[in-house]
C-alpha cells in the first residue's frame, strides 16, 4: 500500500491516504505486532479523503472539495460510525494525541477546533489563530504546535 499521507495519532490505529484518496487503516492490534518490514493488511474504509488525522476523541478528514469532516472509528476493528461534516473549509487537518485539532485552509490561515469533549467530539466552532505570514502545513502533539509557512519557514509555538 503505497499512501501519501499516514497519522499515528489516534488510539493505536494507524491511518493514512492514499495518492488516489481512498482513506485506509490498520487496527491497534496488527500496528502494535509489527515488528520488521512486510505485509500489513490494511483496512479500506468508506469515503474519499485527502488529509486523514486521528486523536482520542475521533478522526477529523479533508475531501478534495476542501469539506472537513468527523467521525469516530475503532482501534480494534478500524470500523467508523459514519462521517459527519463540519463547518468551515481545509486543505490540511491535524490531532494531537491530547485531542486538539488544527486545520490550515487554501488561503494559508490556521483555525483551532473549539469545545472538544467526551460528550461533543466534534467541537463546536473554530477559533482563528492569527499569524504575519501564510501557513502550509501543521503538526502538533505535546503540546507544541510546528508549522511551515509558504515560504519554507519552520515556526514552534507552545501554550
Amino acid at each position: 500500500l503505497e499512501l501519501k499521507q499516514v497519522d499515528a495519532g489516534g488510539e493505536g490505529q494507524v491511518v493514512g491516504v492514499k495518492v488516489v484518496n481512498s482513506i485506509h487503516c490498520l487496527d491497534a492490534g496488527k500496528a502494535s505486532s509489527i515488528k520488521q518490514q512486510g505485509l500489513m493488511n490494511w483496512n479500506t474504509l468508506e469515503g474519499q479523503l485527502m488529509y486523514f488525522s486521528c486523536g482520542p476523541n475521533g478522526c477529523w478528514g479533508v475531501n478534495s472539495l476542501q469539506e472537513i469532516y468527523f467521525t469516530k472509528v475503532s482501534p480494534n476493528s478500524c470500523g467508523i460510525s459514519g462521517w459527519t461534516k463540519t463547518d468551515g473549509v481545509a486543505v490540511k487537518v491535524e490531532v494531537g494525541t491530547d485531542g486538539r485539532v488544527f486545520v490550515v485552509n487554501s488561503s494559508g490561515n490556521l483555525y483551532e477546533r473549539m469545545d472538544i469533549s467526551d460528550t461533543v467530539p466534534q467541537g463546536t466552532g473554530w477559533s482563528h489563530i492569527s499569524f504575519c505570514l501564510p501557513i502550509r502545513h501543521a503538526s502538533y502533539d505535546l503540546g507544541r504546535l510546528w508549522l511551515v509557512t509558504e515560504g519554507g519557514v519552520i515556526l514552534s509555538c507552545t501554550n
